[in-house]
């Protein structure tokens, strides 16, 4: 291996195209980087910096080296940062419904466990970017094909259209369109009743009312007899069963769909690992019962 300190000396100059910003970088003079650079240059023995106006540039083979070592010592700094900031609160985005209905009366289990581990819950729908943002873990419903991050999958649930039997009372829904009679729910932010009416062949649906509201009251709201809802089977699964919510036009869909645990790639800090392990021990007794 080339020394360390010339190849930090070379990455940071064809970084910056510049010897002076990477000697101000590295906290050195101007000739310490560029003595750097000459070493290194002799133990590749081809050149790997040009002159270019007042600043430098990277010849083919100093770019393709740059552009190693700059993922490389970003994969240090970030092993590195998740040592240092073990400590810190655990930052987990996840959707208000799941928040309400599956984590929050299993959280407790977790603080038992481990009460050294703290944690920041943000209940959001909007999409993280988990490059820029400080959030370690997302919980989110899709098929989990999302590009650039690690996913692993957490809790099956397929969706469904719901209604409480009391609603439909003196209602005769022999198609979708008959439910057009009827109020609908649905999430807050989401165009859920358009999107399913189109995919049922109604296109242009105009319900007798739509309320729009957090995805925990809307499941209430189901409950309660007060409009027809589109949310995940995990979560009326034991009204279901009971005949206290009923499922209308069932469709068999993607054995992908469910809830799906993402995070950016890399090492992760051991508070990441001990609620991921915890999600899903809970997740598997959630399917057992």
């Amino acid at each position: 291996m080339p020394p360390l300190s010339a190849l930090r000396a070379f990455e940071a100059a064809a970084r910056h195209r510049s010897l002076s910003a990477a000697a101000r970088e590295l906290n050195v003079t101007h000739p310490a980087i560029a003595q750097q650079v000459r070493r290194l240059e002799s133990w590749f023995d081809t050149p790997l910096l040009i002159r270019a106006g007042r600043g430098v540039e990277p010849t083919e083979a100093g770019m393709r080296l740059a552009t190693g070592l700059s993922e490389g010592f970003a994969t240090i700094h970030r092993t590195i940062e998740a040592m240092v900031a073990d400590d810190a609160p655990l930052h987990v985005t996840l959707t208000p419904t799941f928040a309400v209905s599956w984590l929050m009366p299993r959280l407790g289990g977790f603080r038992e466990a481990h009460p050294d581990i703290s944690l920041t819950l943000d209940p959001t729908t909007d999409t993280v970017d988990f490059k820029r943002g400080a959030h370690d873990l997302g919980i989110r419903f899709g098929k989990g094909d999302w590009p650039d991050l690690d996913v692993e999958r957490l809790l099956p649930s397929d969706l469904v259209v719901a209604a409480a039997p009391s609603l439909l009372a003196g209602h005769v829904v022999e198609k979708p369109a008959d439910l057009l009679t009827l109020p609908w729910i649905q999430d807050l932010g989401t165009d859920e009743l358009r999107v399913w009416m189109a995919g049922q062949g109604v296109e242009d649906a105009r319900p007798r009312s739509v309320d729009q509201m957090p995805g925990h009251m809307m499941l209430d709201a189901i409950r309660r007899g007060q409009g027809i809802g589109i949310t995940g089977r995990a979560w009326l699964a034991d009204d279901i069963a009971t005949g206290r919510v009923v499922t209308l036009f069932d469709r068999e869909q993607s054995p992908d769909l469910g809830y799906w645990i993402a995070s950016r790639p890399g090492v992760k800090r051991a508070s990441v690992k001990a609620f991921v392990k915890w999600l899903k021990a809970e997740s598997e007794n959630h399917i057992e019962k």
